[in-house]
């Protein structure tokens, strides 16, 4: 649990009501709570004196006051004996004082505005409902929780703020004044492995001891780093080798392919090429061989032709020496007539 300073003590003081005078009152709802500004201005660290009246904020139908500093507070007994710290107060008023229930407590600047954020979230959501607060009401909330000791509404408080969009300084900053180990780590973490460098207001907010436990993170994250980063590009340029090696092998496969595809083409071509000077050597020889025969059988007609008109010649010429002889037969055979 955090530390609390001396500020943050609860005291209890009993004040009247009749010491109440020329007060402030704002009525309303406990979801629609407007509450009015701190009598002193906010973070400036002046309270009122003890001769001004108090502001009064009235939460509603309230059966005790609390006052802080110099506002007072008129809420609800019920709820704030959910504060195991202002239920201790509570029991110690009653048994010691028979006017009005009051407790009175002092804190420091930001008191009043702490009570009045967290005063928002008890009201309206009972710390249960769903209902959306701004980070700084949820720091306020945390606050006063976590000092006076409200476990539930601490958890709640945290819980919301884990989901806020806080910078890791901020972080670290509710860590410490919260205890939040985890989230102080978390943040650490965060700014020791930022790229960005740290500005000088994380370094004031750090300290000296801390941010140069920071700076030697920082340091051995860099280390970590550039080996981290040697070794990712060792392995980049491993894995650019083997790609272009794998690469080269597939060109060189595929080169090969094609080189082989080509003198497959190439044969092909020659064997289509050596079948089609077969095919018409075969078709010349062929066709050759057909005009050989058609000459040799034209001669043979040729030939038969000529026998025959030989033939046909010597027959006529032995018929006409036939009828030659016949006739000078003939005519011998007159003339012995």
């Amino acid at each position: 649990m955090a530390n609390t300073s001396a500020l943050s003590t609860p005291v209890s003081i009993n004040i009247p009501p009749s010491v109440i005078s020329e007060i402030e009152r704002t009525q309303g709802k406990p979801e629609e709570l407007k509450m009015p500004d701190p009598v002193g201005p906010f973070g400036s660290g002046e309270l009122n004196s003890v001769s001004d009246a108090p502001t009064v904020i009235d939460l509603g139908d309230g059966d005790i006051e609390l006052k802080v500093n110099n506002t007072v507070f008129k809420s609800h007994k019920h709820l704030l004996t959910d504060f195991g710290r202002l239920k201790e107060m509570i029991k110690g008023m009653e048994r010691y004082n028979t006017g009005a229930p009051c407790i009175s407590i002092y804190r420091d600047e930001r008191g009043v505005e702490d009570f009045k954020n967290m005063f928002k979230v008890l009201y309206a959501t009972l710390v249960k409902g769903p209902f959306e607060f701004d980070t700084p009401i949820l720091i306020s909330s945390l606050r006063i929780a976590t000092a006076y000791e409200y476990p539930e509404l601490r958890k709640f408080s945290i819980d919301r703020l884990a989901t806020a969009s806080l910078s890791a300084i901020e972080r670290i900053q509710l860590a410490r004044e919260f205890d939040l180990t985890a989230w102080d780590e978390s943040a650490f973490q965060e700014l020791a492995t930022r790229e960005d460098p740290i500005t000088k207001e994380e370094a004031r907010e750090l300290g000296f001891e801390r941010f140069e436990e920071l700076a030697k993170a920082r340091e051995e994250e860099k280390r970590k780093k550039g080996a981290e980063d040697e070794r990712v590009r060792r392995e980049e340029e491993e894995r650019k080798k083997r790609e272009e090696e794998e690469a080269q092998r597939v060109r060189e496969e595929e080169e090969k392919k094609k080189r082989e595809e080509e003198e497959q083409r190439k044969r092909e071509e020659e064997e289509k090429r050596q079948q089609e000077e077969q095919r018409q050597q075969e078709e010349e020889k062929k066709k050759r061989e057909e005009e050989e025969e058609q000459a040799r059988k034209e001669a043979e007609k040729k030939e038969a032709e000529k026998q025959e008109a030989e033939k046909k010649a010597a027959e006529e010429k032995a018929r006409q020496e036939a009828e030659a002889q016949a006739a000078a037969a003939a005519a011998a055979a007159a003339e012995k007539k």
